[in-house]
């Protein structure tokens, strides 16, 4: 399956924290759906031109719960030295918020959910 989405998508903002040695890093990444349960893609620019790059994406409910840890035999593949502190989702938008938000909750607790 080749992802597709158009950049009037978007659905909302993950807050992504990293911990390299001793140095913390923050990236926002911006949520779009196209054909996929989730697209997560970091953008920014560079030399001024607009770049971006395909932070992760979620083909459907099942491999979701798959990369989350919440299937049996799978771990969680957003922890470690990263984890997401903050999901914004557009409930006008994202047409899956409703199973989406339950499942970030479960697979990170402490994780503040902003639904608009």
């Amino acid at each position: 399956m080749a992802l597709q989405w158009r950049w009037d998508e978007k659905c909302g903002e993950a807050v992504l924290v990293q911990n390299n040695e001793d140095k913390t890093r923050e990236f926002t990444l911006n949520l779009y759906t196209g054909n996929a349960y989730l697209i997560m893609i970091s953008e920014y620019e560079e030399n001024g031109e607009n770049m971006y790059n395909l932070y992760s994406f979620w083909a459907d409910k099942k491999h979701m719960e798959n990369c989350l840890g919440l299937s049996k035999g799978y771990d969680n593949i957003y922890t470690g030295y990263q984890t997401f502190s903050k999901f914004r989702l557009d409930m006008e938008k994202c047409r899956y918020w409703k199973q989406i938000a339950p499942a970030i909750k479960k697979a990170f607790p402490d994780i503040a959910i902003e639904l608009y």
